[in-house]
Parts: C-alpha cells; sequence; structure tokens
C-alpha cells in the first residue's frame, strides 16, 4: 500500500445517519413552541405592565383629583360666605366701598382658581362623580407612556 493509498483513506469521512422523523418533528416542535411562548411571554408582560400601571395611576390621581375639585367648592363657598358677612356686617351700604371689596374678594378667588387650574391639574368641573383618572383614562394613559417610551428609545437608537 502506498501512501496515498493510506491518505485517502484517512480523509473520507464517515457522514452521520440522517435525523429520523422523530427527531425532526421535535426539533421543529421545539422551536415553533419557543417562538411563540417568547412572544406570548413579552406580550403577557407588556399588558401586566400596562394594567398594573392603569390601577397604580387611578390610586395615586383619583384621591388627587377629587380633592382638587372638593377644595374649589371649598374655595367658592368661602368666597360668598365672606361677600355675605361683609354685606350684614356693614351697617350702611355704600356701593364704592363695598364694590370695592368684593372686586378685592372676587380677585383673590379668581387667583386661587387660577393656581388649581395651573398647579393642581383642575379641568374646571366640580362634581367629583365624574372624574377623569378612572381605569378605562389610567389605561389609556398607561399605554401612552409606553409607546412614547418606544418611540423615543427607537428615535434614540435611529440617531445613534
Amino acid at each position: 500500500m502506498s501512501r496515498r493509498e493510506g491518505r485517502a483513506r484517512t480523509v473520507v469521512a464517515v457522514m452521520p445517519p440522517p435525523p429520523s422523523k422523530c427527531a425532526k418533528f421535535l426539533y421543529y416542535t421545539w422551536k415553533l413552541c419557543s417562538v411563540v411562548f417568547s412572544h406570548l411571554v413579552m406580550i403577557s408582560l407588556v399588558v401586566a405592565y400596562c394594567v398594573l400601571g392603569a390601577v397604580t395611576f387611578e390610586r395615586l390621581e383619583a384621591d388627587h383629583e377629587r380633592e382638587v375639585k372638593r377644595n374649589i367648592s371649598s374655595l367658592r363657598n368661602h368666597t360668598t360666605q365672606s361677600i355675605w358677612s361683609m354685606t350684614r356686617a356693614a351697617p350702611l351700604l355704600n356701593q364704592t366701598n363695598w364694590t370695592a371689596e368684593v372686586v378685592h374678594m372676587l380677585k383673590d378667588f379668581e387667583n386661587s382658581i387660577l393656581l388649581e387650574m395651573k398647579v393642581r391639574g383642575w379641568d374646571g368641573s366640580e362634581s367629583t362623580d365624574h372624574i377623569q383618572w378612572t381605569f378605562t383614562g389610567a389605561l389609556f394613559y398607561s399605554i401612552i407612556v409606553i409607546t412614547t417610551i418606544g418611540n423615543v428609545a427607537c428615535h434614540h437608537q435611529l440617531m445613534k
């Protein structure tokens, strides 16, 4: 036997037998399950995050919104009572003095209303039965937060 024949024998590789139908089935079933379950897990996490965010926002903001609306009613009642008390306490009603005092009280009331609107987010309604921070509104806000963060992150990646 020559050297060439010896090399040829070592070069020939033995091919493994092709996978059985059962092995192919298990392989592709595993691939399908891993893709489906990974997507289901991701979708479930996003939905759970939105629902948890909605519950959190509703709990945090609904009480605050009711408090702001009660505060507005209190401000209105206080201003009305102050005007009435001033009117009853006056021994003689002088239109000029009474008007000047009422204008001053109403300006204070306007400033308080503007403060409630700008700083505390009053929406113009005093009904504590109808609030914006329901579960549905909070869920919508939670979804908006997620999409905004995703949009900003995507934009940031594109800018790199």
